[in-house]
Formats: C-alpha cells, sequence, structure tokens
C-alpha cells in the first residue's frame, strides 16, 4: 500500500471514531444543531386531531375584559366547573395553580386586616380554607376533576416550595415497573399545590411540567415522574386515566428507553421518562372556548359531552407560554391537550431504543466507506456518490419522520461523511501538492544540471575560469535582492531573482564555437582574434534561440529567455561602446547590466593565465571608475553596498578548491 493512502486510511478511520463517539457524547452545539435539523423535519409532519380531542376553555384577553384581573374570585372558577359539569365534561382539568386561600373571601380579607391593624397578637386562629374556596371545593367534588401542579427542580430547590403531602392519583391506578431504572429520572425536591380543602375534593392531581431542550424550546413531556418513593402521573395522563375504568399502568424498559402500557395502548419514552409530542397542524387547532362564554348562560358553540375539558390561563398577559419547534408559542393547555391527544389517539414521535445504535453503526460503515473510497480513488463520481449518500440519510430520516413519527437523526451520519470527505480532501490537495513541489524541486536541479553541464563545455575549453560560473551566479543575485530595495527595482520578486541566478551559469555558453588558439592563447588577441571572440554572445544566443524554439512550450522557458538576454548583452557597455549591438543605457537588458559588472569583477578579482588577481580595493576602484561608461550606476551603486559578500562569495568559489573538488570526483 503505498505510504499516502495508509495516512489517508488512517485519518480516514480516526475522523470516522470521533464522529461515532459524539453520539454518545454529543457537544452543545451539535446538540443545537440536531435539534434544528429535527423541528425543520417535523414541519413536514402534518397530523390532525383525534375526532373526539380534548377541549380548550382559556382565560383569555376577552375573559379578563369581561371579569376584570386574574386571579379571579374561586366562586367564579367553581361557576366555570359547574357549567362544564352540567354540560356532560367527562373529566374536567385545571390547569392552575391555588396553593393559597382566596385573598378575596370575607375571612382571609378579615385575617389580613386584623394583622394590619390590630397586630399579629391578636389575630384569629389561621384559615385552612375560605368561602370562596370551599365553594370551589364543593364543585369539584360533585364533578371529574384533575387539578394541576408543579414539582420543583432540581433537589436543591428552596424548601419554602416543598409540599409534605403527596398528590391525590386517580382511585385504583396502579404503576407497575419492570427494568426501568426510575432512579436515573429526575428527582423532585418538592411540589407546589393547592390547598387541602381543594385538592382533597379532587378526583386526582398530575404535575403539568414540560422539558425545555437546550434551546429553550419545548419538544418533549414527561408522563412519569418519581416523587418521595412514588411514581405520579401527569396532568395530562392523570386525565386520560382518570376517563377511564382501566387503571393499570405498566412500565416496562429495554435499557435505553421505557414504555408505558395502558389497555391496549402503548406510548415510548425516553431515558428520562418523556416522550417527543406530536405537534398539530396550526390550520387544525384544538376546539377552544373562552371562559367568558361559559360564564354566559347562553349555549356553548362546542358539545363537550364524553370529552376531556382542559381549563388554564389563554390570555397573553398571564406568561403562560411555551416555545415550540413551529417557532410558535403555545399556552399551557395546548401543550396538555397535546399530550391528551398523543395518548388517546397513539399520535406521538417516537425515538426507539435502538436509535442510537443504528447511527452508531451507519456512521462507522458509512466514515469507512467514504475512507476507503477518497483514499483509493480520484474519480469525481466518488464525492457524487459521498453527496448522494448525505442526501439519501437526510430524505430517509425526514420520511421515517413525516410517515411513521419515528425519529432517526440523520446529522451524525452527515457529519461523518462532511468531516471525512473535507480532512481527505485537504490531505490528498497535500500529498499531491507535496508531490507536485518535489517533481518541480527535481525538474529544477534537472534543469541546474543540465544549465551547469553546458556551461561546463565552455569550461572545459577555457581552463582559466575554474568557478567562474558558480560565482556569477551569486554576483547576479547579490545584487538582484539589492536592487530590488529601491522603487526602481522593486519588480525583481524571489521569482525573478531566481531566473536570473539559474541564466548565468550560461552567459559565456558561446565560447564553445570560438577555435582553440584564440580561447586559450596566453597573450593578447590581435585585432583580428578579438573580432572572433567578440561573436560568442552571437553564437550562445543562437544556441539558446534553438532549444526554446525547439521546445514543445516555449512559453514555459522563462529562464532561457533570461539567460539568451544575458548571453547576448553582457558585453554591452552603458555608453553604448560595447558588443555585439552596441546598445546604451536602459536599451541594455537589465540581466545582461547585471552580469557585465559580475564578469568584469570575476575576472579582476580572480588569478587568470594572463594575470594576477588583484586586491579587492583595486578591483572596486576600477569598477566605480567606469560608473557611467562601462556599468549601470545603479548596479555600480549596489555593488559598492555589496562588496563585502562579492568578496566572501571569491573567497568561498576559490579555482583551486573546485579544481581539486573535480579531480576527486573523477578519481
Amino acid at each position: 500500500m503505498r505510504e499516502g493512502r495508509r495516512l489517508l486510511i488512517v485519518v480516514g478511520i480516526i475522523a470516522t471514531l470521533l464522529a461515532a463517539s459524539l453520539v454518545i457524547a454529543p457537544p452543545l452545539m451539535l446538540q443545537l444543531a440536531e435539534l434544528r435539523l429535527y423541528d425543520t423535519m417535523l414541519e413536514t409532519r402534518r397530523t390532525a386531531p383525534h375526532p373526539n380531542p380534548p377541549v380548550l376553555v382559556g382565560i383569555d384577553d376577552q375573559s379578563l375584559f369581561e371579569y376584570g384581573q386574574w386571579p379571579w374570585p374561586r366562586y367564579r372558577l367553581a361557576r366555570v366547573v359547574e357549567r362544564l359539569h352540567s354540560e356532560g365534561a367527562k373529566v374536567i382539568a385545571l390547569d392552575l395553580l391555588m396553593p393559597e386561600p382566596d385573598r378575596s373571601s370575607p375571612e382571609v380579607l378579615q385575617r389580613e386586616r386584623e394583622r394590619d391593624l390590630v397586630g399579629p397578637q391578636q389575630m384569629s386562629e389561621s384559615l385552612d380554607s375560605d368561602s370562596n374556596s370551599q365553594r370551589l371545593a364543593i364543585a369539584i367534588a360533585d364533578a371529574n376533576v384533575v387539578l394541576g401542579y408543579y414539582m420543583n427542580f432540581p433537589a436543591s430547590a428552596p424548601e419554602v416550595a416543598r409540599s409534605a403531602r403527596l398528590p391525590a392519583s386517580p382511585r385504583g391506578l396502579s404503576i407497575s415497573v419492570t427494568n426501568v431504572r426510575v432512579q436515573d429520572w429526575p428527582q423532585s425536591s418538592g411540589m407546589i399545590g393547592s390547598i387541602p380543602a381543594i385538592a382533597g375534593a379532587a378526583g386526582a392531581e398530575g404535575f403539568a411540567n414540560a422539558v425545555h431542550d437546550v434551546d429553550g424550546v419545548v419538544r418533549r413531556a414527561p408522563l412519569l415522574l418519581p416523587y418521595r418513593g412514588t411514581l405520579q402521573p401527569s396532568l395530562a395522563l392523570a386525565a386520560v386515566l382518570l376517563s377511564s375504568t382501566d387503571r393499570a399502568v405498566r412500565l416496562i424498559g429495554d435499557g435505553e428507553s421505557a414504555l408505558l402500557n395502558w389497555g391496549n395502548r402503548t406510548v415510548e419514552l425516553d431515558r428520562k421518562g418523556n416522550f417527543l409530542l406530536d405537534f398539530h397542524d396550526p390550520a387544525q387547532p384544538f376546539p377552544y372556548l373562552s371562559v367568558r362564554d361559559v360564564l354566559d348562560d347562553k349555549p356553548l358553540a362546542i358539545d363537550i359531552r364524553d370529552r376531556i375539558v382542559l381549563v388554564g390561563a389563554s390570555a397573553k398577559g398571564l406568561g403562560d407560554l411555551q416555545l415550540t419547534p413551529s417557532g410558535r408559542t403555545l399556552n399551557g393547555i395546548e401543550i396538555q391537550a397535546t399530550m391528551i391527544d398523543g395518548i388517546v389517539a397513539g399520535t406521538f414521535i417516537t425515538r426507539p431504543g435502538w436509535a442510537r445504535g443504528v447511527e452508531f453503526t451507519v456512521i462507522l460503515l458509512l466514515g469507512l466507506c467514504a475512507t476507503l473510497l477518497l483514499s483509493g480513488s480520484r474519480s469525481p463520481l466518488v464525492l457524487l456518490a459521498l453527496a448522494i449518500a448525505v442526501v439519501g440519510a437526510y430524505w430517509a430520516s425526514r420520511t421515517l419522520l413525516a410517515h411513521t413519527g419515528m425519529w432517526i437523526s440523520p446529522l451524525p451520519t452527515m457529519v461523518v461523511v462532511v468531516v471525512v470527505t473535507f480532512l481527505l480532501t485537504v490531505l490528498k490537495y497535500g500529498i499531491e501538492s507535496r508531490k507536485v513541489s518535489q517533481r518541480t524541486q527535481d525538474l529544477i536541479e534537472a534543469q541546474n544540471t543540465i544549465i551547469l553541464s553546458m556551461s561546463a563545455l565552455a569550461e572545459i575549453r577555457d581552463q582559466d575560469t575554474g568557478a567562474h560560473i558558480l560565482r556569477t551566479q551569486r554576483y547576479v543575485e547579490i545584487l538582484g535582492r539589492h536592487l530590488r530595495s529601491t522603487p526602481k527595482y522593486a519588480y525583481l520578486d524571489d521569482s525573478t531573482i531566481e531566473l536570473l541566478k539559474r541564466s548565468a551559469p550560461l552567459h559565456d555558453i558561446g565560447k564553445v564555437g570560438i577555435p582553440d588558439h584564440i580561447l586559450q592563447k596566453p597573450g593578447k588577441l590581435t585585432d583580428a582574434e578579438f573580432e572572433v571572440m567578440k561573436t560568442h554572445p552571437l553564437i550562445g544566443a543562437k544556441a539558446i534561440s534553438r532549444i526554446i524554439d525547439r521546445s514543445a512550450h516555449p512559453e514555459n522557458n522563462e529562464f532561457l529567455d533570461h539567460a539568451r538576454e544575458m548571453i547576448i548583452s553582457h558585453h554591452e557597455r552603458w555608453d553604448g561602446t560595447g558588443y555585439p549591438y552596441g546598445l546604451e543605457r536602459d536599451a541594455i537588458p537589465l540581466a545582461g547590466r547585471l552580469m557585465a559588472l559580475a564578469d568584469v569583477y570575476d575576472a579582476l578579482i580572480t588569478r587568470r593565465i594572463y594575470k594576477e588577481a588583484y586586491a579587492r580595493e583595486k578591483v572596486q576602484e576600477i569598477i566605480l571608475a567606469e560608473s557611467g561608461t562601462r556599468f549601470d550606476p545603479d548596479i555600480v551603486a549596489a555593488f559598492v553596498a555589496t562588496s563585502p559578500e562579492f568578496y566572501a562569495v571569491s573567497c568561498e568559489f576559490p579555482d583551486e578548491l573546485l579544481a581539486h573538488t573535480l579531480a576527486s570526483s573523477a578519481a
């Protein structure tokens, strides 16, 4: 197996395992993303109410306008209960808290007057109840009423919120528990319920708590919660049980979830005792009556016979509003009605206990498949297949939720495909970039080798030049890097300087066309011989031009273009008296102007067969003297600024060292 593919597979497996671990312990960001995805999919599910759904009776804004601010005297609530009972309501569920005596009752007012005006020592005995509450208790006792209360969480809640009594359960209620760790469910620290005079008259009590997810949205609600060693039903479940003669409830667990069996119905709960709410289509709301209409003597607009009726606050000012997945706010009685309808009709969302195992398995399989496909193929069809897998997971989950109410999250599957694809694509790009970079470097080295080999042809025939090509190459680089610090030559970037440096060794390649008796003559050349010597720039430029013309991609030989300019112009002079064309000033290519100074400096600073080496001070003096005549003044200024570097290069690459190195290599 190739090293690159092995690395891709290892990274893909690690990414897959990390994504799988998110199923077990999802971070907050992933939880929020999954909840948003669930909400989006839930909008495609349209559940109509049961043929005989619960009826809502709301204390709404119209009622408050008619009868005054809340709370009302309890005799008025008693009238509501009496009217609903007389109209044939099977069960009346009061989603109202009444933990204190009615302050509008005469007894309570008298007691407060004694406390405030006479003093605590002269107060009458505490009232266990009051006439208004007693009136309500009588109405409740005559009807089939469930009272709501609230459980306090967590266990550190204030003591004042606790009650010493147990809530009243429906008569004959039995709850059997099999293989369910209810001790892992939320544990209440206390309850807030109605005063004993009212609670004692009710047929049952049920908690009205809902569950807010991490984003504050209500998507689930508990049906049973442990309290002081017993399991207590919710307001919705208590109302359903009170409406039935079958009050035997069985709670059976499988480790991941629990099934609540009641009669021929089965409700699936999660590990905390909650079930997912199946919210109705807003276009088909629950039947609704205003309390104002109930208190009137007119016939009710809705037949409530043999139906569960929920009474509670629906006015916006009373604050009993909950945010739901659709973005709508529902009041408490609408949440309770959704729960009741879901239990009776069997329309609720299920999250099977095996769902997590399925998600975990799919993540592993799809992550490994994505790893193998991406590591072994470069075809764009692989990315298309993975995109189809992501879309397919989303579509399958959406369809399953919309038509069966079963929730299997596609997010972990989508995450593993996206993460593995992204990581391996980036890694593959890095590996390929490294390979391309290595191939490019190999090509550059091969080109440099060819360049040095070509320039060596001239050196073999001109024994006195030695390490001339290496030194002049460095001189050109030094000058170029200094010049680019000036505004005029700011265009000299690293790439251009590198091309000039690589082209420099070819500047004297044309000497291969000069006869030996002229090229290797130890003495001064005659005028005729010098005219022949002056043709070497043309010979070299012609050779490079042929190489460029015969190349399959001549446009990619930029370094040879620089070399050709350098070859043909490095003997031109700033004042126009050079050869072969007599160019002057800026008409001379920069490559030629750079090499002109580098070539002369190297000729002066090193020993030749026909002369001794000049001292560095003498060399600098000669070059300065020819600034503006032979050399570009800007380049001479750059030379003066970098002359220590020039001298260091001349010492680093002496002719003797190169000769020794070549001799050792030959041996």
